[in-house]
């Protein structure tokens, strides 16, 4: 018979390891056939720490009811040149799909903090919620500019 920690355990690893699917797929936004501007990039990934930080506060606490989100709209109105648009809006409409998608799943996973269904130690809320946040830098480290240049430091 499954124990409550290895249904948290079996469930945790699912819910996540989606979770990592669909930033792979954000990851692909990243190719140049798609156009971002810098504000649409610090919405995204902000949105993804800020609501990973609070599901993590989920786990802290005694059971409450779920408020986490369950989708995604950008809610900057940044705006490209007339000949990137439609990338833009592709790019955008994308981001959005499967950023709303990470979260409905994240919202799952903050279900698992229910402590009579579950039973889970603070050493494995910790690795769940060090993979969610390590995964969203290495994504957003896709979309920063890429260094062509090198300048040394000015002399003291």
């Amino acid at each position: 018979m499954e124990t409550h920690n290895d249904k948290f355990r079996r469930l945790g690893e699912k819910r996540l390891s989606r979770i990592f699917q669909t930033m792979n797929l954000i990851a692909n936004l990243s190719d140049s056939q798609y156009r971002y501007t810098p504000d649409d990039i610090d919405e995204l990934f902000m949105t993804y720490q800020k609501l990973g930080e609070a599901a993590r506060a989920y786990f802290q606490g005694p059971t409450r009811y779920n408020e986490m989100p369950s989708s995604f709209a950008f809610d900057n109105t940044s705006t490209l040149p007339p000949e990137f648009q439609t990338a833009h809006n592709r790019f955008r409409r994308l981001a959005e799909k499967r950023m709303s998608r990470v979260l409905h799943d994240l919202r799952l996973l903050t279900n698992l903090s229910d402590r009579s269904n579950y039973t889970f130690s603070p050493e494995e809320v910790d690795q769940m919620f060090t993979a969610y946040s390590m995964k969203g830098l290495t994504i957003a480290a896709l979309f920063s500019p890429r260094t062509t240049e090198f300048h040394f430091l000015p002399k003291h």
